[in-house]
């Protein structure tokens, strides 16, 4: 596992797409400020706090597992109810649509900032730990966004986030294979689908996030989620794609995340 290459903010455009094309992905440190990103994670965690998830004798924000519970997941009714909340907060809502990350996107897309399209399909994901076998595996956006090709998501953790706690890792140039067919099903894990891997030739790249950092990648680009290895801390995280308006788009990328309206 290899850190990834840093790209600058404040970079032109065209250097930005050059490396876009070049390594599949864009890291950006502290491109979205901290109290952004603080204010998205304690609407978050107070909805974990409400569903019994969080450690009392812990304060709320460093999102301590309560002892003795089983982690849940996607697709899990406990796991759903909380979530279908958390897609209705405001604040989780617009974060998407921050000035910093619709610029960036701009630059990509070779487009203005208020041409961006932003999927309206927000997602969020709250990773337990011991819960290995529900990992996201090594897969394609594309596979599951259809659409626009040229169609980047953007992965932030919603806090301070080690790669222990399960980061989200990227193939560098695997986007440069084409679209691959995802014939591995993987039971249990978050989007169930998966791409084989040769490890003897995947040059994954990641790195520990801090407060603000954010990966922009290709649909192409293959990626992979890392177990929360952790004890008992659980991993939020935000989870969005961007496109130029008039491309093509898949209806279903107009949805909430699993139509949860």
């Amino acid at each position: 596992m290899q850190p990834f290459i840093e790209s600058n903010f404040a970079a032109p455009a065209d250097q930005l797409r050059a490396q876009m094309q070049e390594n599949g992905y864009l890291f950006f440190r502290a491109l979205v400020p901290a109290d952004e990103v603080l204010k998205v994670r304690h609407a978050a965690l107070e909805l974990c706090d409400q569903a019994g998830w969080l450690d009392a004798d812990a304060a709320l924000m460093e999102g301590v597992m309560r002892p003795g519970i089983a982690p849940t997941g996607e697709g899990k009714a406990d796991y759903m109810a909380m979530y279908r909340k958390l897609l209705k907060t405001p604040l989780f809502h617009a974060f998407p649509d921050l000035p910093p990350l619709r610029q960036v996107a701009a630059k990509i897309l070779d487009v203005e900032s208020s041409e961006v399209l932003t999927h309206p399909r927000r997602i969020g994901r709250v990773t337990f730990p011991h819960n290995i076998g529900a990992t996201t595996p090594a897969h394609q956006d594309h596979f599951y966004i259809r659409g626009a090709v040229e169609t980047y998501s953007c992965w932030i953790p919603l806090g301070e986030c080690p790669i222990e706690l399960g980061n989200l890792a990227v193939w560098r140039g695997s986007h440069k294979r084409g679209f691959i067919e995802h014939s591995e099903t993987i039971p249990g894990a978050v989007g169930g689908r998966g791409v084989p891997v040769d490890e003897s030739a995947a040059e994954w790249h990641c790195t520990d996030f801090g407060l603000g950092d954010a990966l922009f990648f290709h649909s192409f680009c293959i990626h992979k989620a890392l177990p929360n290895g952790t004890e008992n801390l659980l991993r939020v995280s935000t989870d969005n794609r961007y496109q130029r308006p008039h491309d093509k788009i898949e209806p279903d990328a107009l949805l909430p995340h699993y139509n949860l309206n």
